[in-house]
């Protein structure tokens, strides 16, 4: 998917004042939907024909497994893709640090999205304490990308 396309899909939205736009091309559909001040981006490929003769891959290393403790750990997540900043300017403090207590109207960190800083906010039902930071400063994310853990 070529990002000019997608730029200039979301310029159009926003200049027009849509709230919801779906296109599908060859394969690919994608659907913007304002919520509030930022927009979701949503894509779906087509799926890949089967392989005829699939190679024979080499066993995969289990995934650590999450303590009990951890498996009652709520995420924050990206809602939109872009670059996340974890402080307001590079000279300031973090926005938040682990141990932080945490609310719904508590910004976490920026998303910067085609030249926008995008506050973001645990959902409503997440508070608590900030167990993990899950990303760098400065770190490309896509939709759905864990970036805290709050027990």
């Amino acid at each position: 998917m070529d990002t000019k396309v997608l730029k200039e899909i979301t310029k159009l939205m926003n200049d027009n004042d849509l709230i919801e736009v779906e296109v599908e091309s060859k394969g690919l559909k994608i659907k913007l939907r304002k919520a509030g001040a930022m927009a979701q981006t949503v894509v779906h490929a087509a799926p890949a024909p089967a392989p005829v003769a699939a190679p024979v891959a080499a066993p995969v290393a289990a995934a650590p497994t999450k303590s009990a403790e951890e498996a009652g750990w709520k995420q924050i997540t990206s809602p939109i893709p872009g670059t996340v900043y974890l402080k307001p300017n590079p000279d300031a403090a973090n926005f938040v640090t682990e141990g932080t207590v945490i609310d719904a109207a508590k910004v976490v960190c920026l998303i910067e999205a085609m030249k926008v800083f995008n506050e973001i906010k645990p959902d409503a039902g997440i508070s608590g304490q900030i167990k993990r930071i899950c990303v760098k400063d400065g770190q490309p994310v896509e939709y759905g990308t864990v970036l805290f853990l709050v027990g």
